[in-house]
């Protein structure tokens, strides 16, 4: 079956909408509402009971899972929260990581009911570890990268409590450092899903490879701010300085849960980003694109590599068994990190064995290493130490832990028949694979320190064993009575059955829980069908086994000769103290200087400001008062002005009202002397009618008078001058002598009327 074939099956894969991966995720957090009311009421054992039930609800809701997974995906969208949604999708990965979680925090909430009796706010601790068994389970069934995001914060912050549950100095400090740097991966993830966000426009876990090159999203800033989100959870070199720290000073159960599961959630964030976002949705993918991924899948095979190599040298360094198996952690984590950087090395084609033998080295380590942090938890609880320069002689009090943590101790080993051998010889494969068909000489090295950090695991667990467990017991443990409760017998037998049976069997796991996980990948179905067919039992394999038991044997003898397992490396080793604390200090300095700068700065401008303003202020002042005299100044004259106006204003008024007076009676006056002018118009009117009409007649009777004694005359003058006269009285200018004659009457009257008024 080829590439495109495969394509074709897994495109064709049923879509079932099922409300369970919302019921495995509700349970853990409503059961913590239920054990805090519980506590509340002071029911211990009921608190204990519930708890115990809520973790076996969640565990079986998750098997409930598996018919569906078999058949395609399950999916569950919640109602639209911060206008993207919560969406949860389950494939098998998914369901194969869920169940390992469900069933690592059902087995510590039984074992957290025997230890954590002596222990203080118990209510508190049961609630927070379900809360975040709900935060867990969420990472792992998310079904985009926002509800991914959401879940881990959540994971991160509900953890912190547990790892500062006892509350001490040295609690406080690790949850401070392990919280912080949950912060910082916080930020880097959301820095990574905002770029990938508005550069393809979709957080959907998917193939989105020839989207993002499209897009022209540089693909190293989004990886690289990937690896350092989950790599900080996950316990990668250089960012695991929180991780020793914590599983110190945390309670045990907390150190079961972290190992079996919260280190396995950053794992699994990188497994998708790696080989499913960063992966091609088809064959044609363009080769840069595909050269690109192929070389960042290099550096991260050299990562894993180094942090195999010195989680093993730091657990070699340690003297309290809890930090040891801290460090063993981290060693362990290098190993899924080699296997997750060998599928993208490789690709589609031949990436399949890396991506397989990370997945089930997460199977196997949530196994072994909850069982031997359980086991160093029950020497805890009997002696209160977990030094190894404090306890030693274990065996002849709790033979029968000595005998299981044999068991698991074989099993991290990679000897064969145990859990761990099929796991580590897949990545081994994978190595092997990567040096021959990616040609690239450097992975030899890689492979060489893969089997040094092989050897290193079982010397740093023999001294562990050979410490904890061989010799006799110190005076102070010899008189104790040493209890293992059968709570606890029961979950070591557990473990002990599943290291046998994945160990005895690898090849049925293989083929049942590991394989169907690359269903939704783009490995090529060839090569995932050849690694069903894998012979684990090969003389090669065994032989290899055989070289890393004899490099240990030569290494435990030479390391403990030459006292190197007591030797106490210098601080400039520390990479806390020769890195992140300078740069802490740094920054912290950079800051406090900048701030103290910056305040002075602004303390000076603030004076320099107030003087300015002071001034300002006194020559308003001083303008203010002389604007004040002034408009007083302005008020008396406006008063003084005003009053004037008034006393003339009422000058003028009594003038107005005298010659108003006055006027009146000059008007009445004129009208009497208008009406007597008026009367004596009209009399001598009357008159001066009456004498023009008899002047007139005179006229008439002159006229007549001149015209008879003109004729006379005339008459009489011919006759005595002989010759005619042109001479006539009418010559005369009578009307100019009527005028004057009227004009002398008026003066009479006009004087006569005064002299009688």
């Amino acid at each position: 079956m080829n590439f495109a074939a495969a394509q074709e099956a897994k495109t064709s894969a049923e879509i079932i909408t099922s409300f369970l991966p919302a019921v495995a995720v509700a349970v853990p957090l409503a059961g913590s509402l239920l054990v805090l009311a519980a506590g509340m009421l002071g029911q211990k054992k009921l608190r204990n009971f519930v708890a115990v039930l809520t973790a076996l609800a969640a565990f079986a809701v998750v098997l409930a899972m598996y018919p569906l997974v078999q058949h395609g995906q399950v999916v569950y969208r919640f109602a639209d929260l911060m206008e993207y949604g919560l969406f949860l999708r389950v494939d098998f990965l998914g369901f194969l990581f869920a169940a390992i979680f469900s069933a690592s925090w059902l087995l510590a909430t039984v074992y957290a009911t025997v230890y954590m009796k002596s222990e203080q706010a118990q209510n508190r601790f049961y609630v927070f570890l379900l809360a975040t068994l709900g935060h867990c389970l969420g990472v792992v069934l998310a079904g985009d990268l926002f509800s991914l995001f959401l879940f881990f914060e959540l994971m991160t912050f509900s953890s912190y409590v547990l790892v500062i549950h006892r509350q001490t100095e040295g609690a406080l400090r690790a949850g401070a450092v392990a919280i912080y740097m949950g912060i910082a991966g916080g930020l880097a993830l959301l820095m990574a899903m905002f770029i990938l966000f508005f550069a393809v426009g979709t957080l959907e876990i998917r193939p989105l490879l020839e989207e993002i090159t499209a897009a022209g999203v540089n693909p190293l800033l989004v990886i690289g701010l990937f690896l350092v989100g989950f790599g900080i959870k996950m316990g990668l070199v250089p960012l695991h300085i929180w991780l020793p720290r914590a599983y110190e000073e945390a309670p045990t159960p907390v150190n079961v849960i972290s190992s079996a599961a919260m280190l396995k959630a950053g794992a699994y964030g990188l497994i998708r980003v790696l080989t499913m976002i960063f992966s091609p949705a088809s064959p044609g993918a363009e080769p840069a694109a595909e050269l690109l991924i192929s070389q960042v899948g290099f550096a991260v095979i050299w990562l894993g590599t180094i942090t195999m190599l010195v989680g093993a040298v730091l657990a070699l360094l340690q003297d309290n068994a809890k930090r040891i198996l801290g460090c063993s952690s981290i060693s362990q984590m290098g190993y899924v990190l080699l296997g997750i950087g060998v599928a993208a090395f490789l690709g589609v084609e031949k990436g399949a064995v890396g991506y397989t033998g990370a997945v089930y080295h997460v199977l196997n380590h949530s196994v072994f290493k909850a069982a031997l942090f359980m086991m160093v938890g029950i020497i805890y609880l009997n002696t209160g130490e977990v030094a190894l320069s404090r306890v030693r002689g274990m065996m002849s009090k709790v033979p029968f832990v000595a005998a299981m943590f044999l068991v698991a101790y074989a099993g991290i080993a990679g000897i064969p028949g145990l859990n761990g051998y099929a796991s580590k010889t897949l990545l081994h494969h994978a190595i092997v694979d990567a040096y021959k068909y990616g040609h690239a000489g450097s992975l030899q090295l890689a492979e060489r320190i893969f089997m040094l950090a092989s050897a290193l695991t079982v010397v740093y667990f023999a001294k562990l064993f050979y410490r904890l467990f061989m010799g006799r017991p110190r005076p102070e443990h010899r008189q104790l009575q040493f209890k293992v409760a059968p709570q606890l017998k029961s979950l070591l037998a557990v473990y002990t059955a599943a290291i046998f049976s994945i160990g005895l069997f690898p090849s049925v796991v293989l083929n049942r829980f590991i394989i169907p996980a690359t269903a939704g990948f783009s490995f090529d179905y060839a090569s995932v069908k050849y690694l069903g067919k894998l012979d684990f039992w090969v003389s090669k394999d065994l032989q290899s086994v055989g070289v890393v038991l004899i490099m240990a044997t030569v290494l435990f003898l030479a390391f403990d000769h030459y006292r190197v397992f007591d030797w106490q490396a210098p601080e400039w080793l520390s990479i806390e103290r020769s890195f992140y604390l300078p740069l802490a200090s740094f920054l912290l300095k950079a800051c406090c200087h900048f701030g103290v700068t910056f305040d002075s700065a602004v303390n000076r401008t603030y004076l320099k400001s107030g003087e300015l303003a002071g001034g300002a202020c006194r020559y308003i002042s001083s303008f203010d008062s002389s604007l004040n005299t002034a408009y007083e100044k302005a008020g008396g004259t406006a008063r003084h002005l005003i009053e004037q106006t008034e006393r003339f204003d009422g000058a003028l008024n009594e003038a107005y009202e005298k010659s108003g007076g006055l006027a009146r009676r000059l008007a009445d006056g004129t009208q009497a002397f208008d009406a007597s002018l008026n009367e004596a118009y009209e009399k001598s009117g009357k008159l001066a009618r009456q004498l023009a009409d008899r002047a007139a007649q005179a006229d008439d009777t002159l006229d007549d008078f001149y015209e008879q004694s003109g004729r006379r005359s005339r008459s009489l003058w011919d006759r005595m001058r002989g010759r005619p006269s042109d001479w006539n009285i009418k010559n005369l200018n009578f009307d100019s002598f009527l005028i004057a004659l009227m004009l002398g009457l008026f003066l009479f009257i006009l004087v006569y009327y005064t002299k009688i008024r």
